[in-house]
């Protein structure tokens, strides 16, 4: 799984309105220069988090958009399954019907560990938290493993 280019965007536009004073919005046009998105692909995804619930809008004079709900209460992995669906590893934990060696198959295992190593991981990381840069007391890797790497 890669998180795509809109998903990170998605993300970053979120931790910006997070870190604004309740009530505060901003434009699509401020939070796209603010965050280096271009205007057009800000747009498009705000009308995504706005649809997921995540944003609100408001037209006009003192419009903008601003967080819907708590920041606390928005986790990565809120944002990652609702910009790119659930998050899997492989077909296999996706879909159980997608192979037949499922029930015997030891790799089907581990997948589905991992899925939900991963799945716990992004749980873990709230929005309040990241605005704040804090790191939540669950850390499924080492942030100082460098996993580009390979040996």
């Amino acid at each position: 799984m890669e998180i795509t280019r809109r998903t990170d965007y998605a993300i970053r536009i979120l931790l910006a309105l997070a870190r604004l004073p309740q009530g505060a919005r901003l434009s699509a046009r401020e939070l796209g220069q603010l965050q280096e998105v271009p205007y057009a692909f800000a747009r498009g995804i705000l009308t995504e988090l706005v649809a997921a619930g995540f944003v609100t809008s408001r037209r006009g004079v003192g419009g903008g958009v601003c967080l819907a709900r708590p920041a606390q209460s928005i986790t990565l992995l809120d944002v990652v399954e609702a910009m790119e669906g659930r998050v899997s590893l492989n077909l296999c934990t996706r879909d159980p019907e997608y192979c037949g060696r499922t029930g015997d198959c030891f790799m089907h295992q581990i997948w589905q560990e991992a899925e939900r190593a991963l799945r716990r991981s992004l749980a873990s990381y709230d929005f309040a938290s990241l605005a704040a840069g804090r790191r939540p007391p669950f850390s499924a890797v080492d942030p100082k493993e460098d996993l580009a790497r390979t040996p």
